[in-house]
């Protein structure tokens, strides 16, 4: 007998409760728009679904819905098809704001509310679930509660859920909110809304979201997914507001940051970042402004003498703080383009250019012996070819304009020439530069500068671009 398999539908929709008043917050702004980092609530969760993959999200309004509808709408970088529904029993517990679209949706679909802070990831790992009835995103430990008495237990046989409540005196994780429902979710929802409608008591009031997963985990029809580890936040209080910033802050530092930046840079900028966040400065406004430094230090660099180099290393490290403000920017504020990779790209490269034209004009002014300009032209021209390398990549790519996107053959190898190259490019990159030629500023060693970038840029950077140069384009031609 033939078995006929399918494969097992992609989730492309999602369902996004956000009829809610939010009293607890204490605020007149209704709780969808509430900016989070200078991001509505919902937006942010539109966003986050949109990376994970979903095309179509239905929004269940409720609260001031028209205001909501009107300023989310206005959003347009959000580039998804959103479907509003309209649910006039708002006050009540959030089960019903499931069933206003019920008739809407017919399949699986994510299911996450407004206020809840997840990543992106936390959306891949349950669309990859598809094929159960009910699945919930539950998080093992209990390191990313802020309000443990308001957290939704959920109690475990294995992978399947066997009892769900904020009350539960013994549970195994804590329900994250964020799921992938479809049909039997409603139908559940449905029959309990029936029943307690159905009686005699007229203030009779729906069924919560919970009593929808009770009901499925009664039948044996309800699971979870493993989401220890991922960031999440549920926001219902002035404190949630404060703990999801910080949540959202510690993507900082990468894992591509340098140890000055680690350590230094990045606890500076993630905090220039949260002040600028609910300002509407935007990340390609912090990359002129970061290249406008970079030109003054490049000026301050060109007059010459002790003061005037202590000043521009400082400013110069002032830019490079700022460096990673604009990324940092782009990412949480959802504005992160590919022209805006570029022009940090450009930005970051003139600045670089015209600080080492700038030393060099310096040490000329100041009559200091003519080899450190041999070792500065070394360097421009390493530079500038190496730069042109990087460009060149980059645009055959034609997927990002950030500079950190250039794969380099040492980073892949074990050689000990490999481990060489690995170390040296540690120490190249913008943050360990700043650092060290603030430290010779300090010291009155300046254009010993000159020496060792001229070293560094021809005997390691120009061979490492023009590898990955000539190895993208043999890629692209066979």
């Amino acid at each position: 007998m033939l078995i006929r398999t399918s494969r097992p539908p992609e989730v492309t929709r999602a369902l996004v409760l956000a009829a809610g008043r939010g009293s607890r917050l204490e605020n007149e702004t209704p709780k969808p728009l509430l900016p989070l980092l200078g991001v509505p609530l919902l937006a942010r969760t539109l966003f986050t679904l949109r990376k994970a993959g979903i095309t179509d999200a239905w929004v269940v309004l409720g609260h001031q819905g028209d205001r909501v509808r009107r300023e989310i709408d206005a959003i347009r970088r959000l580039d998804m098809r959103l479907h509003w529904v309209d649910n006039p029993r708002w006050s009540e517990p959030n089960g019903v704001s499931v069933l206003a679209a019920r008739c809407e949706l017919d399949g699986p679909f994510i299911l996450t509310m407004c206020d809840h802070i997840l990543e992106s990831e936390a959306i891949a790992r349950l669309r990859a679930a598809v094929g159960h009835d009910l699945v919930l995103l539950v998080d093992r430990g209990t390191g990313q509660v802020n309000d443990m008495s308001d957290a939704t237990k959920v109690k475990l046989a294995g992978e399947r859920i066997v009892g769900i409540g904020k009350d539960l005196p013994d549970f195994d994780g804590i329900d994250t909110g964020a799921f992938l429902a479809g049909p039997a979710l409603m139908e559940a929802l449905a029959s309990l809304d029936a029943e307690r409608r159905g009686g005699s008591d007229e203030g009779a009031r729906g069924p919560s979201l919970s009593d929808g997963v009770r009901r499925l985990a009664g039948q044996g029809r309800a699971w979870v997914v493993d989401g220890t580890g991922l960031v999440w936040q549920d926001v219902d209080t002035p404190g949630d507001i404060a703990v999801a910033e910080r949540k959202l802050l510690s993507a900082w530092p990468k894992k591509t940051d340098g140890v000055v930046s680690r350590y230094l840079n990045r606890p500076i900028s993630t905090r220039v970042t949260r002040l600028l966040a609910p300002t509407g400065v935007t990340p390609n406004q912090v990359s002129v402004v970061t290249l406008l430094l970079g030109l003054l230090a490049s000026w301050f660099a060109a007059l010459g003498g002790y003061a005037w180099w202590l000043a521009a290393a400082v400013v110069f490290q002032i830019a490079s703080v700022l460096d990673g403000t604009d990324g940092e920017l782009a990412v949480l504020t959802w504005r992160a383009t590919p022209f805006g990779q570029w022009m940090d790209t450009i930005c970051d490269n003139v600045s670089y250019v015209a600080f080492l034209v700038g030393v060099m004009v310096g040490v000329h002014r100041a009559g200091l012996p003519t080899s450190y300009l041999w070792w500065g032209g070394v360097g421009l021209v390493a530079a500038l070819v190496s730069l042109a390398n990087i460009h060149m990549v980059l645009r055959r790519e034609g997927t990002s304009g950030s500079a950190l996107s250039v794969r380099y053959a040492h980073q892949e190898g074990d050689r000990l020439v490999h481990k060489l190259f690995q170390a040296v490019h540690a120490l190249g990159k913008r943050d360990m530069i700043s650092l060290v030629i603030l430290v010779f500023a300090v010291v009155g060693q300046v254009p010993l500068a000159l020496i060792v970038f001229g070293v560094g840029a021809s005997v390691f950077l120009l061979p490492a671009t023009s590898e990955a140069n000539v190895a993208h384009w043999l890629r692209r031609s066979s």
